[in-house]
């Protein structure tokens, strides 16, 4: 059976001090686990350590011997764990985040800007993709998500709420009804079946209504980047994130239709896998929280 860490610890300590309550002091433990663990490692090694009485501790020729072994990578040890819990409480060091490209690049990049000018000693590495990371394996620190978080071995924080609206070219001079719209072709998400009905609503609280619109189309996407490139080609309509139509209405390129009808969809959350936070992926996630708290929706 290998030796207790711990106990190795102890020892040491008690070595040092010639004295099970100076150990005990110094380790902040009971007098009593320190003799437990003593005792322990002796049975563990199979060898006598310690001569005890009633006033000091006297090592043993082979307790001599071990303690000369092993009292440098004690050391080593505590040094390393002091310096990473220091390092949990400074604001510096690399953070591992995870985040959809479209999102990353029309609303988070800014803000990492922003926070790496507040923060020089801190470094991003940033993993864009639609794909779900497991955090804990892949080393993530902190994700940027939309929709519900599942997984109940992830914290999860609501930072924004996600909207999504209809929008075509901005060159389809054509005019819609929601009656005449389910006639028109959509540039479908993740609709294999090339058939898709949303729930559209307006209004709020007693107010709102709700529709359901069926629609059809020859294109089907998994990422709402591309819808939005495909819509304002001219492939025909589509139902995506505000951000996406925001950006395409600035730059010229999308419209909003029926801008009266929307769909809820799924919050923006900032999820992470370990608590307590090190303070670098605190201050970043108090960060991004603030600054989506300045957004109506995305």
């Amino acid at each position: 059976m290998p030796a207790s860490g711990d106990n190795i610890a102890t020892f040491v300590e008690v070595a040092r001090q010639r004295s099970l309550s100076a150990a005990a002091r110094t380790l902040g433990l009971p007098k009593s686990t320190v003799s437990r663990r003593l005792a322990r490692l002796e049975e563990e090694l199979q060898n006598k350590l310690l001569e005890r009485d009633a006033r000091k501790v006297v090592l043993t020729p082979a307790g001599r011997r071990f303690f000369t072994s092993v009292e440098a990578a004690v050391d080593t040890l505590d040094a390393a764990v002091a310096d990473l819990e220091e390092s949990r409480k400074l604001a510096r060091g690399a953070i591992r985040l995870t985040a959809p490209p479209d999102l990353a690049r029309m609303q988070l990049a800014p803000m990492f800007v922003a926070f790496l000018e507040r923060h020089p000693e801190i470094t991003l590495d940033l993993v864009l993709t639609s794909r779900m990371l497991d955090l804990s394996s892949e080393g993530v620190d902190l994700a940027v998500r939309a929709g519900r978080i599942e997984d109940d071995k992830l914290y999860a924080r609501k930072v924004c709420e996600s909207e999504l609206q209809l929008a075509t070219a901005a060159s389809n001079g054509a005019r819609v009804t929601l009656g005449t719209l389910a006639n028109e072709p959509f540039v479908l998400y993740r609709a294999p079946s090339r058939r898709q009905t949303f729930k559209l609503e307006r209004g709020l609280g007693k107010r709102r209504k709700s529709v359901d619109l069926t629609v059809t189309g020859r294109i089907n996407v998994d990422d709402y980047a591309s819808m939005a490139e495909l819509v304002a080609a001219g492939s025909g309509f589509g139902l995506m994130p505000a951000i996406h139509v925001r950006d395409g209405e600035r730059a010229g390129r999308l419209q909003r239709v029926l801008p009266e009808w929307s769909t809820r969809a799924g919050h923006i959350y900032l999820v992470y896998a370990t608590r307590p936070m090190p303070e670098r992926v605190r201050l970043l996630a108090a960060f991004l929280t603030e600054a989506f708290a300045a957004i109506e929706h995305v």
